[in-house]
């Protein structure tokens, strides 16, 4: 096994593992970041539209703040959102002194990105000034366990995929930032790596983690028969119309009058859809009455002009539309300095919960990722700062790494994980998925049990990719569990949440959040009514 030591280590190369790797390098600490990706590439942050929602333009703070806390649905933590909307402007001119190019306009910063990846110029932008700040960068891991001593953690323990090198990392503090775990959903707008590893990474450290229930679904996803998904601009709804199989206007049907409704209504314009098509009808999209110059003039929309009138010709025709899986609003519950409650240990980006509520408002990820990426590295370096890491701690990841990669065998029979994990998408796409209810919830439980139980242990892993594949397939039935089982005990539809069995939000007793942790190897659940 190599051993790699640093003072700080930070796992995920998107936008909040790197700003958060460059404050900890400002405060002078020594600095190893890894990724399962190339850094920042097939990431979040690169695949993101580009968007920051911001006080800025004439959109000021409190119309922010009011703004998140409506679209969260009244269960945001309000001290987040406080910190987001008043940060978020300086975390931003500060990309532009770092050399990132961006329009301002009323609530909004939009980067100069390029479809479909709009995001890349700002993990560009990052990824240049780490390496020249001396941030150590190992693509390719998969960080599989935390290390922990005396309740701290210490480390942690990763797979390199592409080469097969185990490796061990001894750390005087570790930032969870890792993302979310879309593309566990067979239908999304995620890179293939997003899988949920650092909501496992957590509980098995014995985090507390909430709102694992709250899974937004973006509502234009393109539908088209044999046609790849694509993520359309959000501002195409507002400029066009969204109208069913029987020409009915869907947002009206549904009174969806928030605009703009791709950004602040994604869940209700979600879930219209899919009754929609539960009741047998196609939703569209239709964009014919559009010129050059009445078309949006946002950055993304703009790129998507020659796409969608040439290759597409929506200037003759409606395009189907169906919702993709897009973010978790749950996570890890970490406080304002991303701390988990766990000695060493940090969480920052769509990895931690408590900012969104039940619904995140669009525009505002990018902002959380660089505001809380910012706090999270700057205080993890400031703690390390003088901090002692005896040969005890190196000799703790060398052990349980000897111990770990002794149980990581590789066979020739079985099914390969990739079949398990479309099966375990399927499951949790149709029974966790847009719309839920307790019958569904309890079938997709049963599903992730035996899967877990029989197929798993007996799956293929002739390559290390393979490797790799079974231990997201690992991490991913744990998520699944902690989707289902929050859901289950959510009796009420807020937000993303849509039960179909109880389709009313119920505040007297719901008002609140369901927060999960690993209790002796089991996991337990409990409903914290806001104070």
């Amino acid at each position: 096994m190599d051993l790699v030591e640093s003072d700080v280590l930070v796992i995920g190369g998107g936008g909040a593992g790197l700003r958060a790797a460059l404050s900890a390098r400002e405060e002078g600490a020594r600095v190893v970041l890894v990724s399962k990706t190339p850094i920042g590439k097939a990431t979040c942050t690169q695949l993101s539209g580009g968007a920051f929602s911001v006080a800025a333009g004439g959109f000021s703070e409190i119309a922010h703040m009011e703004a998140t806390l409506r679209v969260g649905r009244g269960i945001n933590r309000e001290e987040f959102v406080q910190t987001l909307v008043a940060e978020a402007p300086e975390r931003i001119r500060e990309l532009e002194r770092f050399g990132l190019t961006g329009e301002w306009k009323i609530g909004r910063f939009t980067t100069h990105g390029r479809a479909p990846s709009w995001g890349t110029p700002i993990v560009e932008v990052l990824k240049e000034i780490v390496r020249k700040q001396g941030v150590s960068l190992f693509p390719w891991v998969m960080v599989f366990s935390l290390v922990q001593d005396g309740g701290r953690v210490v480390g942690a323990l990763g797979f390199n995929f592409r080469t097969g090198a185990k490796m061990g990392f001894a750390a005087k503090a570790v930032i969870l930032a890792n993302g979310g775990g879309g593309a566990l959903y067979p239908r999304n707008d995620n890179p293939v790596r997003a899988t949920g590893d650092g909501y496992a990474l957590a509980y098995h450290a014995g985090c507390n983690l909430r709102d694992l229930e709250f899974v937004q679904f973006i509502p234009e996803g393109l539908a088209e028969p044999k046609r790849p998904g694509y993520l359309l601009a959000p501002t195409f709804a507002d400029a066009g119309l969204v109208v069913n199989s029987r020409g009915e206007d869907v947002l009206k049907k549904y009174r969806i009058f928030d605009r703009p409704v791709a950004v602040r209504c994604r869940d209700i314009f979600s879930q219209a859809i899919a009754w929609e098509e539960k009741d047998g009808r196609e939703v569209y999209l239709d964009l014919r009455a559009l010129t050059e110059e009445t078309w949006p003039k946002d950055n993304m929309a703009r790129s998507q002009w020659d796409l969608l009138r040439r290759n597409l010709s929506c200037q003759e025709r409606k395009l189907r539309i169906s919702p993709t899986c897009h973010f978790f609003m749950g996570g890890v519950a970490a406080d304002l300095k991303g701390d988990t409650g766990i000695p060493g240990l940090f969480a920052v980006g769509e990895v931690a919960g408590g900012l969104h509520g039940a619904n995140r408002m669009g525009g505002n990820a990018l902002s959380e990722v660089f505001v809380f990426g910012y706090r999270a590295g700057k205080i993890a370096g400031q703690q390390v700062r003088g901090m002692s890491r005896g040969e005890g701690d190196r000799r703790r990841v060398e052990q349980q790494g000897r111990e770990a990669f002794e149980n990581l065998r590789y066979s020739s029979s079985g099914t390969p994980p990739r079949e398990l994990r479309r099966k375990f998408g399927k499951t949790l796409w149709e029974s966790a998925g847009i719309i839920r209810d307790r019958r569904s919830l309890l079938g997709a439980l049963t599903a992730f049990r035996q899967m877990e139980k029989e197929e798993l242990p007996a799956a293929r892993v002739s390559t290390p990719k393979e490797m790799l594949e079974k231990m997201e397939m690992k991490g991913a039935l744990l998520v699944g569990e902690m989707i289902a089982r929050s859901a289950l005990l959510r009796e009420e539809t807020r937000g993303a949440h849509c039960r179909e069995d109880f389709p009313e939000a119920d505040d007297t007793r719901w008002k609140g959040n369901i927060f999960l942790r690993n209790e002796k190897g089991k996991m337990a659940l409990e409903f914290r009514p806001l104070t």
